[in-house]
């Protein structure tokens, strides 16, 4: 997520007059196949490290064995304590959709989206961080439980305004606020443009240059955070690929890609951490795996 975003943000910067060649909608088209592709190949190496290759013994095919029984029986008590989807619950459920759409939506490419038409005829006033504020301010807005029509709650008692989805409060506690700085020295450097490189590597093969810097970028990533990775490396690959007259697409597009594959060590990227909090792990397992 954060590494799409940095990219965004940083093309636009960068190359403003880009034709907003990347949306959603393309990053979409590009990253669904890739997604897909490495699904299927971590189930295939999960399944050969810790099953093997027998279809009948993965699959059950002609087993009924007592532990299977057992295993679902715990799955479905734990998906009945769950219970229904509470109000709260549905309205996160809705803005998420909702902020999707919009973002799908804003400037699909193909045809002229709502904030072109709406908008952004003259000036980009409409951006995607336009339609994030939107949807977050919602947050703060809408009420978690659903307000009742008389002034009175279930015990006879005067009946008090809910509280929001969202409180300050939390933001302030919850919030990664050095996350935000990341950010925004990583846009302040895209913002210097600094030139670095020299044009003697102008005859290099585009092809070789990505793969040597999504190999570069894919090793630095699992030692640091995948969004320092990306706002650190991605303005010194477009100055780069200017320098040397390579589209800044075919090198920045690939390393946005290969940051987001940090899998080694849970400082490498949130769902890493969350995995190693559980305590079931160890980093010598992550690493090995």
């Amino acid at each position: 997520m954060f590494c799409s975003q940095c990219f965004f943000e940083l093309i636009n910067r960068l190359f403003p007059n880009n034709g907003g060649i990347i949306n959603f909608a393309s990053f979409f088209g590009f990253s669904f196949p890739n997604m897909v592709l490495m699904l299927a190949l971590s189930w295939l190496w999960l399944q050969f490290v810790f099953l093997g290759f027998n279809l009948k013994k993965s699959f059950g095919c002609g087993t009924n064995k007592a532990g299977d029984k057992e295993a679902y029986q715990v799955i479905k008590d734990e998906y009945r304590q769950l219970g229904r989807m509470s109000f709260a619950e549905s309205c996160v459920l809705v803005i998420f959709t909702l902020l999707v759409l919009l973002w799908f939506t804003r400037e699909p490419g193909f045809i002229p989206g709502w904030a072109t038409v709406l908008f952004n005829e003259d000036k980009p006033y409409v951006t995607d961080g336009t339609v994030a504020i939107l949807m977050s301010a919602l947050f703060f807005c809408i009420p978690s439980n659903l307000p009742r029509c008389c002034g009175k709650s279930e015990d006879g008692a005067p009946a008090e305004a809910p509280c929001p989805l969202l409180s300050w409060d939390i933001v302030h506690e919850k919030m990664p606020w050095n996350i935000l700085l990341l950010l925004g020295g990583g846009f302040a450097l895209a913002h210097g443009k600094i030139w670095t490189f020299s044009v003697a590597g102008r005859k290099s093969r585009t092809t070789a240059i990505s793969i040597l810097l999504c190999l570069l970028v894919a090793m630095f990533t699992e030692c640091s955070s995948n969004t320092a990775t990306t706002t650190l490396f991605l303005p010194i690959l477009a100055s780069m690929a200017t320098a040397i007259k390579i589209h800044p697409l075919y090198i920045m597009f690939p390393c946005t890609i290969s940051a987001s594959l940090a899998f080694m060590l849970p400082v490498a990227t949130p769902p890493n951490a969350i995995a190693f909090s559980y305590g079931n792990l160890k980093v010598i397992d992550m690493a090995k795996f």
